[in-house]
């Protein structure tokens, strides 16, 4: 049995690769499993103990990870658990885009206190998990977010004190010219955004900011040790069918 850690589009693209192999596939959200529709997919989030039983009670004898790049703990903890169970770990890491003119910061508190300086309309792209931040930040109204139209994140923008209308709440990837559309709409002048790569709409929102003058403010990339890693498709989809023939 392999085990997918997914929820990204790049586990659905992986998936969608694998044919007819016997895969179980977890995911860390409900929103996450919805897009899986017909697999095998267990939606909980589990931490590294949990991950061991997990890989036991299914008989699982490779780990294949394409979770976010920015899920550091699923990955750190999926790495411990494949470990003490000896069994193989593949990790799916997307590539990088060039940031041209941006500002790359490695904590959410270096970042709010940079963008508090700021006096010009900003567009927050980092998700919902990071609305906390931005609560006491001293010129909030001049922030954007762009956000999931859940109930989870709607909820967590009320409790950071963010007001509907600076909400834009709807589901990616989005087109260069719906980016377009939205830093002038808004009057946009800076981009919050994640060191994500190319999958999911990253290129077309950076693409957009250049033709904008948008100047992006990154949050880095977490680094980790991985065993095995790979940014291509193709690579992990071979890595895979040798396992499966060995």
């Amino acid at each position: 049995m392999i085990w997918i850690i997914g929820g990204t589009k790049d586990s659905r693209d992986i998936i969608n690769k694998l044919g007819d192999i016997e895969i179980i596939v977890s995911t860390a959200t409900e929103y996450g499993k919805k897009l899986l529709k017909g697999l095998n997919v267990v939606s909980e989030p589990m931490n590294k103990d949990e991950m061991r039983k997990f890989i036991r009670a299914n008989r699982v004898d490779l780990v294949l990870d394409a979770s976010h790049p920015y899920a550091v703990n699923v990955s750190q903890n999926a790495i411990e658990a494949s470990t003490a169970e000896g069994i193989d770990y593949l990790r799916f890491e997307r590539e990088m885009l060039n940031y041209d003119g941006g500002v790359k910061f490695t904590s959410m508190e270096e970042l709010t206190k940079y963008l508090g300086g700021l006096k010009e309309k900003i567009l927050v792209t980092l998700g919902s998990n990071n609305l906390s931040y931005f609560k006491d930040i001293s010129n909030l109204e001049n922030i954007y977010f762009r956000i999931l139209p859940v109930k989870e994140s709607l909820e967590k923008a009320e409790k950071a004190g963010i007001l509907p209308k600076q909400l834009i709440a709807v589901q990616g990837p989005f087109s260069k010219a719906f980016n377009t559309a939205i830093y002038k709409n808004y009057e946009i002048k800076y981009v919050v955004t994640k060191e994500s790569g190319s999958t999911g709409g990253e290129l077309e929102k950076i693409e957009a900011a250049a033709d904008c003058r948008v100047k992006p403010i990154i949050l880095s990339r977490p680094e980790i040790d991985y065993p095995w890693k790979t940014g291509n498709i193709d690579q992990i989809i071979k890595k895979v069918m040798e396992y499966e023939e060995a």
